[in-house]
């Protein structure tokens, strides 16, 4: 049997294991076994309010939209609040569950994921980096 060869690009999985659909997703794109899966759970590892700024920025979104408009504590504590980008930014940063997930970071850009199976179609995308950062000889 040949050994399967994984893409050359890694892909941050961001997530919130509190969620047991974001553990199934994660659990399903590590079987995927075509590209690195560097798993960062929000409940275990924290974000700098520059990073959460930046993901911002490769997702393409404003900070208000990484907000998870569905938490418990954005409904009981912010709905109604008006908030600018750095309150935005500490909010996230000491409340993890506030983040939006899951989101696959791809290092120059980023996307949100509804489904795991979105994941089938990034392959297509990776595809296209690779023919993109690849010398032509390689193609």
């Amino acid at each position: 049997m040949e050994p399967r060869h994984k893409v050359n690009m890694e892909i941050k999985f961001i997530y919130n294991s509190n969620q047991i659909k974001e553990r199934e997703a994660l659990g399903y794109i590590k079987s995927l076994d075509q590209h690195y899966i560097n798993e960062f759970n929000v409940y275990k590892e924290q974000f700098t309010e520059r990073q959460l700024a930046d993901l911002a920025q490769k997702l393409g979104v404003s900070v208000l939209e990484l907000i998870n408009k569905e938490s418990e504590f954005y409904q009981d504590d912010m709905e109604d609040g008006n908030y600018d980008d750095n309150d935005l930014l500490g909010l996230i940063k000491r409340n993890p569950g506030l983040l939006k997930t899951p989101i696959a970071d791809f290092g120059k850009s980023a996307k949100f994921i509804s489904s795991p199976y979105d994941f089938n179609n990034l392959d297509i995308v990776f595809n296209s980096i690779k023919d993109d950062l690849s010398n032509s000889d390689e193609k």
